[in-house]
Order: structure tokens, then C-alpha cells, then sequence
């Protein structure tokens, strides 16, 4: 695919012989159609499909907190594109076709922010999730002010918890509220921080898994 930006082609989109314009993240692009569109049928072509459908049921749970936590790291590229680049390698366990997403491993936030210390996650009564963290303040650029971004993930639920506004780095701690339904389950739990501005996000941490309590 070629980048195409000039006064003679300016701002193009559709078809022309075998070329193909579209506007991609503010550039012009230009692909050459395909001739024959195929449908490999290999052990590897069988095994990346499973992979990337089994990454996206996933994202499809916090596609909002991936716009939120990849903000900083999509260039040139979708904040869904850059949460796949980064984790479809890396998290996904198995042998075809039974694969399953190690959750100690997931990646739900990056950037160059500096991250989360000292974190620790507990199950308390009334099916309440208490995430703890260090506030390193004056660390790299870390600073009382950045927002913490809270993810709790259940592998049986479609639905998570989640915050992104209600804590700062400075606060040290926070209790979610989880689903009546979830007591019983395990869930797994994340931390990232995010500055007050918005611009730039850590890495996030895995905090650790915890059992719902009643």
C-alpha cells in the first residue's frame, strides 16, 4: 500500500483501473486491487483465524477502555489495530483448535507513561473488588494528578468494570462494585494511569486474580 498525498490527487477515494484510493488515519492511500480473492484453507491460515476471532470476542467486551488505554500507541493505525498488534502474539495459549487467552499476560493499556507500583487486588463482602496501588509520584513523569484506569474482567461474563475517572495516582486505592452474578467466579484484574490531560498512558499492570465474595 502506497501513501499518496499531492495537489494532483488531493483528497481521492474510490477505484481507478487496478488501484484502489481510500483516506486512511488523515493520509491517501493507494493499494492495487486483487486479482483473484482466495480463501487458503492451510493449518496456518485455520490457526491465525481462530486466534484473531478469539482476540476479538474479547475486545468486544471494553472496546471503550482500549480507545481510552491505546490512545497514545495507535500511529498511524486504530486504537482496536494497536491493542491486536500488541497482545494477539502473546496471549493466546494452546494447540488449534483450542486455544484460550492467558489473562496474566493481556495488555490493556500502553504507552509511555510511567506505570502503576505496589498494586495488589482483594475480594471483600458484599461482591466489592478493592485495587490498591503505591503512589509514586515524582517517578519518571508520574504525577498525583494522572487518572487511574481500572479494568476488572470476568472470562464467563460479556460485560466488565471498568473506571477511568474517578481516582488519581495520588489516591492509593478504590473499591469497585462487581455483578451480583459474578460471586463465586474468578475474575482478573488491571491498572493503568492516564495523565489529566489525556495525552499520554502507561503500560498497564496485571494486579492478579481474585474470587467474587457474597
Amino acid at each position: 500500500m502506497a501513501i499518496v498525498q499531492n495537489p494532483i490527487t488531493g483528497r481521492t477515494k474510490g477505484k481507478f483501473s487496478t488501484a484502489v484510493f481510500s483516506k486512511q488515519f488523515g493520509k491517501n492511500t493507494m493499494r492495487s486491487k486483487p486479482v483473484e480473492v482466495k480463501n487458503p484453507r492451510t493449518l496456518a491460515q485455520r490457526e491465525q483465524r481462530a486466534k484473531f476471532s478469539l482476540m476479538v470476542e474479547l475486545s468486544r467486551k471494553f472496546l471503550a477502555f482500549i480507545r481510552t488505554g491505546f490512545k497514545q500507541a495507535a500511529v498511524g493505525m486504530s486504537e482496536f489495530n494497536s491493542f491486536m498488534q500488541t497482545n494477539i502474539l502473546n496471549v493466546i495459549t494452546g494447540i488449534y483448535p483450542d486455544y484460550a487467552i492467558d489473562y496474566t499476560k493481556l495488555i490493556v493499556s500502553k504507552g509511555t507513561l510511567t506505570g502503576a507500583e505496589g498494586s495488589a487486588a482483594t475480594a471483600g463482602a458484599g461482591h466489592i473488588v478493592t485495587i490498591d496501588w503505591t503512589d509514586n509520584t515524582g517517578t519518571g513523569d508520574a504525577m498525583g494528578t494522572d487518572k487511574a484506569l481500572m479494568l476488572i474482567l470476568n472470562p464467563n461474563s460479556p460485560n466488565v468494570v471498568a473506571n477511568t475517572t474517578l481516582k488519581t495516582r495520588a489516591d492509593g486505592t478504590f473499591d469497585l462494585t462487581v455483578p451480583v452474578a459474578w460471586v463465586g467466579e474468578e475474575v482478573h484484574v488491571y491498572l493503568s494511569f492516564m495523565t489529566e490531560a489525556g495525552d499520554k498512558v502507561a503500560d498497564s499492570s496485571y494486579v492478579g486474580a481474585v474470587t467474587i465474595l457474597a
